[in-house]
């Protein structure tokens, strides 16, 4: 364990024996040997289960990773006791300060009266000196059995207790979703909806309520979620598909729409920097991420055994978006493929994730995925019994075997810092079978001959 330097005295216990607690939970021994990527993990976790996003950089700081000076916030202390089983950080300080004190206290023994201290031969000092050392270690380790005997994370809530379905409203895109739901049985104030995996979309409703109605932006596959007092009760799937692609400019809360009479012209996907433009939307200083997605029927292709196929370019380089950062996102349940480009000398802001497995570039040679000014990139991602191989421009960029558990592809979506194009995509089975093949063409016609499938 790190010894944390943001809280001082009796509290700084407290907050070790919570640092402690998490570190049991997550079962990947002491902070001291974790990586960035460890932390990264715990940071998805505790979003997932609280709510609350905190930071790597947080993290770190109150493991005492990273040196800091200020105190943590009260809000990243209740995420930390939230996430190790308690209702909030007061009662967790109230559960373990009681015992924190008498640690302290019997660790310092008192042999006489103040002004008046009995005098003893040395080797009954050092009798007694061994004694209470043997006592003050023995009532610290019984302390924190009792601690964790007594104190436990309470019991997750019975999920058979709850009720939560959903239903869309319409087709396309904005679509509004009415969530029935029944959480009456909650002991607590604190239920949420959460429109997916991530926890930012986490809406608090009423206890004793019985609908709620979220918008969706964007197509996609989710996975609902109702949660009770921090523990996730219930929770199904939920899919809006696409008719066409969708394109955006991404902002919140409500992302800007533009029609496909101004995005698909000459056999490619692109949004120009005039038409967005035209919506008050400045490329400068910080550049606008560009969004295209499509979620359209892929016949039951899974990800453990597909092949995605695609060539795009960076349209943008002016100013803070020299770096002309991609990413080809492959949605699938509940998970994604999320590949990136960029100009060759930003690869080392890179992060390659498939399906569980983080690459990330600072740590890794992602040198493959950098490319030239003003060039097309071909990508292939070929996925045969879990084990990845991505090809860019027909070189093998990087191999690995994703952890998670096989699931259905869902959908395409693409993201330009700027502005970019996209000339075609397609997906397919290992035998050659095209189950979805788009070239931007005359819809009506049998569009531009596509390369063949390597």
């Amino acid at each position: 364990m790190i010894t944390s330097k943001t809280i001082s005295g009796p509290d700084e216990q407290i907050l070790q024996q919570c640092l402690k607690a998490i570190e049991a939970k997550m079962g990947w021994g002491q902070a001291a040997s974790w990586t960035t990527g460890d932390f990264e993990r715990l940071s998805d976790a505790i979003a997932h289960e609280t709510g609350i996003s905190l930071s790597v950089t947080t993290l770190k700081r109150v493991w005492g990773r990273v040196k800091y000076e200020s105190a943590p916030t009260e809000t990243t202390l209740n995420a930390l006791a939230v996430f190790a089983g308690y209702e909030n950080w007061r009662y967790f300080k109230c559960a373990v300060q009681d015992r924190v004190e008498v640690s302290a206290e019997i660790s310092s023994p008192v042999t006489g009266v103040a002004g008046n201290v009995r005098k003893e031969p040395a080797w009954q000092r050092q009798t007694r000196s061994r004694w209470w050392a043997g006592a003050a270690i023995g009532a610290a380790l019984a302390g924190v059995l009792v601690f964790f005997q007594n104190h436990s994370a309470p019991l997750p809530p019975d999920p058979a207790d709850y009720s939560f379905s959903s239903r869309p409203v319409t087709r396309g895109i904005p679509n509004s979703v009415v969530f029935s739901y029944d959480a009456s049985a909650s002991p607590t104030d604190s239920v949420f909806i959460q429109q997916s995996w991530d926890a930012r979309r986490r809406q608090l409703v009423p206890r004793n309520g019985q609908n709620h109605t979220s918008i969706y932006y964007y197509p996609g596959f989710f996975r609902a979620k109702l949660v009770v007092g921090g523990h996730v009760v219930r929770e199904h799937d939920l899919y809006i598909p696409s008719e066409d692609w969708v394109v955006a400019v991404k902002q919140e809360p409500v992302p800007v729409y533009f029609e496909q009479k101004e995005t698909v012209r000459d056999g490619v996907l692109h949004l120009p920097v005039a038409a967005i433009e035209r919506q008050n939307i400045p490329m400068q200083p910080k550049p606008p991420v560009v969004r295209y997605r499509h979620v359209p029927d892929l016949q039951g292709l899974r990800n453990d055994n597909f092949i995605f196929e695609t060539r795009l370019k960076s349209d943008y380089s002016s100013g803070s978006a020299a770096c002309q950062n991609m990413d080809i996102i492959i949605l699938c349940q509940e998970d994604i493929f999320a590949i990136p480009l960029s100009a060759k000398g930003c690869i080392a802001n890179l992060s390659l994730y498939m399906a569980g497995l983080r690459v990330p570039g600072n740590e890794t040679d992602l040198s493959a995925f950098g490319f030239g000014q003003d060039q097309w990139v071909t990508v292939r991602c070929e996925v045969r019994d879990r084990q990845v191989q991505l090809f860019v421009d027909g070189q093998k960029a990087y191999e690995a075997t994703f952890p998670n558990k096989p699931a259905q592809v869902v959908g395409i979506s693409y993201e330009f810092e700027g502005t970019g194009s996209v000339d075609y995509t397609r997906f397919s089975r290992l035998n050659g079978e095209v189950v979805y093949e788009e070239d931007f063409g005359d819809r009506e016609t049998s569009g531009k001959q596509l390369p063949d499938r390597q």
